[in-house]
Order: structure tokens, then C-alpha cells, then sequence
């Protein structure tokens, strides 16, 4: 008898023992979470509240890491960032001492309460389509709960490109809890919000943050980009081609209209400005509302290299007549051809008699005493009907509408490209 009770007295230290040698070898993490995500203690479902009528303020913050892209064609804005967003669990709180001094450890989204946190205006985008369930959340020993969301974020943004390329643009990023979640309130700190933004607003080719605004509702939050656009490499690629094609419209004027190289050379300015706006419609927003500054401009001088080529047929068509239709003058034997209406050679022409030289001049010209008289009026008539001949007149008259229409384009251009008619201060 006495043999079995010690037999069975040993058996049971053994047992001892061994599970005291078992707890010294479990990891104390495993046992934490093992008390804190009991099922019959802890559900994810369930409000991290005693009081299931308190409501869960989350601390929400805003970090910029990177502008990526604002696409026209796609009206789009596309941004690197970090979202943190902090909130108190009173069921994940112990005491730090009894678990081997372990103060926090991570874990999913999905093992704790999560807020029903959305992006109501994203596009096609992995960040945060699933809410926090998939992301990896920081449990402090005191029941605070920290998530850090990163990637890349693509909303809507509604691109006004009237004004391109001096353009500013106004994005907004709505972002809340849904509509059943009754219960949780987002806290957004005006002076520590927005983290990033002063350091990354230069950190792109052809845009540039000016400012970052946020509003707040209980369940609703609404955070506003203001850019501008950077126009240097539309000036340098569009705008001074554009230029110099305009100018040599323009200076087309000067090529004389007999030997047809004004129209050649009118066609080939017309033809350059297709192949320039083949090339940068590609760069051009599309957007039928609204024609761009850009757009304007080529059109503007386009209309100028269409008012060569149809001032150089008018006076081509024209000057082949005029050849046609010329007269000769009685000189003392010497008969000169006349063109247009006066005689070419001026130093051989009588006024003995009454003669009628051209349609236009309708009355003879009397011989009188004073020739040298005479022959002054002559000389200034002749100069007149030269410079105020129809065709003189509408070559005059295009070359002033050319003119005008390219110098307004410029001026136009400029207004725009100036930085006060960004009107930045108009989307606030």
C-alpha cells in the first residue's frame, strides 16, 4: 500500500513538472492573444466599447508622399500616400508585466474591430478596396490601435482645361464611414492633418500643390488639392513653333504676287501648322466643353496662313488679267504700253491731245500753258491710282486682317499665360 501511494505521489510531481516546464516554454504572445481574442470575450463585429452606446472617435491623418499624375483625358488624380488612423479598444487592454513585458504586437484587420473607412470618389485603384479587413494594425497595451494604410490612390477629379497649360485645378478625396455605422466619429486635427504635402508639392514635371484644405463632418470627411499646372514645356514645344510659323505668314506679304511663290509658300506655312497640331494633340486635353487656350491660339493662326493663301489667289487671278487688259498712248511716235490704266514710261508722255489711256481715267487731261504744272498732277494721280487700285486695296486689307488676327492670338496667349489669370484664389 504504501509502495503504490508513493508510486503515485511521484507520477504526480512528474506531472508537475512537466507542465511547468511547458508554460516556461510557450511564447507569452501567444498566451496574450489567446486571453484577449476569446471567443467568448471578444468578437471583431462587436463595437470596442463597454458602453455599446459611446461612440469611437478615429484620429485620422493624411500623409502625401508623392504626386503621380493629374490625367486630362481621364480627368483622374493619382497620388502615393499614407493614412493613419488611430482609435481605442477598451477590450484589448493588460498589463504589460504579466506577459513578459510584451507592450504591443500587430495583427490584422480582420482579428480586430475595424472602422468602416471608404473612398467614395476612387477609381480603379488596390488601395483600400477592402476597407481596413486587409491591413496589418499596431495593438498598444493600453487599447490603442494604429493603422497605417500606404499605396498608390486614383480618384475623380473634374479637370476644368479651359485655361491650359496656365491652368489651376481644384481635386477633392471624400473619404468616411458608410451609412450604417452609426457609431463611429472621424477626429480630423487641422494643424497636424495634412503631413507632406509643403515637402512633396514641388515633386513633379508639370505640376505643382499650392495648397491642401480639409472639411470635417462627424462621419464624412472631405480633403481638397489645389494645383497648378507648370506650362515651360508647352511653351518651349508648342507655343514658340506656333510663334514663328505665325511670323512668317505674316512676312509672306513681302514675296511678289507675279511669279506665284507667295501662294507655294502660303500652303507650306498651312501645311507646317497641320503637322505641329498632329503633333501635339496627343498632349492636348479632350474635352468638348471647353477649348483650350492652347486650342484657341492654333486656331487663330491657322486662320492667318488661310488669309495668305487666299489673298495670294485673289491677286494672282487678278494680276493675270490686269496683263491682258492694257492700252497704249500716242508719245511723239512712241506708243509705251500702259498698265493698269498709266503709262509706264514717264518721261515720253505728251499732252498735246486728249487721249483716254484706261477705264479709270474717264476725262482727258487739257494741254496747258504751265506743262511742268501739268505734268506734277499727272505724276500724283498716276501715284494715287497705284496705291488705291482695287487690287492694291485688298492686298492691303488682307494684310491687315492677318496681322491683326495674329497679334490678338499673341496678346490673347499671353493674358493666359500670365500667373494672375491663373485664378487660383477663385477655387478657394
Amino acid at each position: 500500500m504504501t509502495s503504490s501511494v508513493t508510486v503515485l505521489t511521484v507520477a504526480y510531481l512528474s506531472f508537475i513538472y512537466q507542465c511547468i516546464s511547458c508554460l516556461q516554454n510557450v511564447n507569452p504572445e501567444i498566451v496574450l492573444r489567446s486571453a484577449l481574442f476569446n471567443e467568448s470575450t471578444y468578437n471583431a463585429q462587436v463595437i470596442p466599447r463597454r458602453n455599446v452606446t459611446d461612440t469611437v472617435q478615429i484620429s485620422l491623418k493624411w500623409n502625401f508622399l508623392r504626386l503621380k499624375d493629374l490625367s486630362d483625358k481621364e480627368a483622374r488624380l493619382t497620388q502615393t500616400i499614407t493614412v493613419e488612423l488611430k482609435w481605442k479598444d477598451e477590450f484589448l487592454v493588460w498589463d504589460p508585466s504579466l506577459y513578459d513585458g510584451i507592450s504591443y504586437f500587430t495583427a490584422t484587420g480582420r482579428e480586430v474591430w475595424t472602422p468602416e473607412f471608404l473612398i467614395y470618389n476612387r477609381l480603379e485603384s488596390s488601395f483600400l478596396s477592402d476597407g481596413l479587413q486587409a491591413e496589418q494594425v499596431l495593438v498598444q497595451n493600453d487599447g490603442t490601435i494604429l493603422a497605417l494604410p500606404f499605396g498608390e490612390l486614383s480618384t475623380i477629379c473634374s479637370a476644368n482645361t479651359e485655361l491650359f497649360p496656365a491652368d489651376c485645378q481644384k481635386c477633392s478625396i471624400a473619404l468616411g464611414s458608410t451609412g450604417v455605422s452609426q457609431q463611429q466619429m472621424f477626429v480630423w486635427d487641422d494643424n497636424v492633418a495634412t503631413i507632406g504635402y509643403d515637402k512633396n508639392k514641388d515633386d513633379h514635371a508639370f505640376w505643382k500643390i499650392t495648397n491642401v484644405e480639409n472639411t470635417s463632418f462627424p462621419s464624412f470627411l472631405k480633403l481638397e488639392i489645389y494645383l497648378k499646372r507648370l506650362p515651360a514645356h508647352y511653351i518651349y514645344n508648342i507655343v514658340f513653333p506656333a510663334s514663328a510659323l505665325s511670323i512668317l505668314a505674316v512676312l509672306s506679304f513681302l514675296i511678289p504676287i507675279d511669279e506665284g511663290e507667295r501662294l507655294s509658300f502660303g500652303i507650306t506655312i498651312f501645311l507646317s501648322f497641320m503637322v505641329l497640331m498632329l503633333q501635339v494633340s496627343s498632349v492636348l486635353p479632350e474635352n468638348s466643353k471647353s477649348i483650350t487656350a492652347v486650342g484657341k491660339y492654333f486656331l487663330q493662326i491657322t486662320c492667318s496662313s488661310l488669309i495668305v493663301i487666299f489673298s495670294s489667289v485673289v491677286l494672282s487671278y487678278f494680276e493675270r488679267k490686269s496683263n491682258i487688259d492694257r492700252c497704249t498712248c500716242r508719245l511723239n511716235s512712241v506708243h509705251p504700253k500702259l498698265h493698269g490704266g498709266v503709262c509706264k514710261n514717264e518721261h515720253k508722255i505728251a499732252f498735246e491731245e486728249q487721249q483716254n489711256c484706261t477705264d479709270h481715267i474717264t476725262t482727258g487731261i487739257k494741254e496747258h500753258s504751265d506743262k511742268t504744272m501739268d505734268r506734277f498732277k499727272m505724276w500724283g494721280y498716276r501715284k494715287l491710282m497705284r496705291y488705291f487700285r482695287p487690287i492694291k486695296l485688298f492686298s492691303w486689307v488682307t494684310l491687315l486682317s492677318c496681322l491683326i488676327v495674329t497679334i490678338y492670338g499673341h496678346i490673347e496667349l499671353y493674358m493666359i499665360m500670365n500667373d494672375e489669370t491663373c485664378r487660383i484664389s477663385d477655387l478657394y
